[in-house]
């Protein structure tokens, strides 16, 4: 049987400070997701986490808050743009385009439709329409940001087979820094980190509380210390996680 590749995952000293502070219950939260991490290895994000990291979030919507919140609905959108990007980008690529314009008629006109509506989805301003005029292409229900990105899956596999194409997924990592937050019915955090698939290893880079209006000074410092990870000169440790 084939043994998955698990993830060795390692702290900045700046998130080993943050972690050994926390209580125990905080504590076991930010655990699990390194465990998580861990086992899922290099094929599968963290469900949740995105790559696009927030600059600014206001502090009423920092706090927990239901499923169907502006700060969910947030989450969600920033899944599906980094997800739509990444599609976008295969699709677009000189390699299926001119498979594309081999296609017959009907496949090329399927396609080439599919692609458009995905497009559409990393389009704000047809989002936001959409969300606020609550009409029947909106959320209906809502989506927790782990799942919110099945539909745009199952569409762009639909895509790959019509124009003969392997059905695989995109890949789950780059080497930009993810963002994972946790809002949980007490002190709600987020965790910077990101993911070298070659060496296979995760760094979680700086955690924060989000009880603050603005902290783009961390995420500058977390690609800061991202860098000088992927040059060699930054010093990691093991994760001291909780008993």
């Amino acid at each position: 049987m084939h043994n998955p590749v698990m993830l060795h995952v390692l702290t900045t000293e700046a998130f080993a400070d943050w972690f050994a502070a926390l209580d125990d219950r905080a504590a076991e939260d930010v655990a699990t997701a390194l465990d998580v991490v861990e086992q899922l290895g290099p094929s599968k994000a963290l469900p949740g986490s995105r790559e696009s990291l927030l600059w600014y979030e206001h502090p009423g919507v920092s706090r927990f808050l239901p499923w169907d919140s502006l700060a969910i609905d947030l989450e969600t959108w920033g899944c599906v743009h980094d997800y739509a990007k990444q599609v976008l980008a295969r699709l677009e690529s000189p390699r299926f385009t001119s498979r594309v314009s081999r296609l017959g008629a009907k496949e090329a006109t399927f396609v080439l439709r599919c692609i458009a509506e995905i497009r559409r989805t990393i389009d704000p301003r047809s989002r936001w329409t959409l969300e606020l005029a609550g009409g029947p292409l909106g959320r209906v229900t809502p989506v927790k940001p782990e799942d919110a990105c099945a539909e745009l899956r199952r569409r762009y596999f639909e895509v790959l087979e019509a124009a003969g194409f392997a059905v695989e997924d995109v890949p789950a990592h780059s080497l930009a820094l993810r963002e994972f937050a946790r809002r949980a019915p007490a002190r709600p955090f987020r965790l910077l980190y990101g993911v070298h698939v070659q060496g296979e290893t995760a760094l979680f880079v700086l955690g924060e509380w989000l009880d603050r209006s603005f902290y783009g000074d961390s995420v500058r410092r977390a690609e800061r210390m991202w860098r000088l990870f992927l040059a060699g000169s930054l010093r990691a440790v093991e994760p001291q996680k909780p008993l």
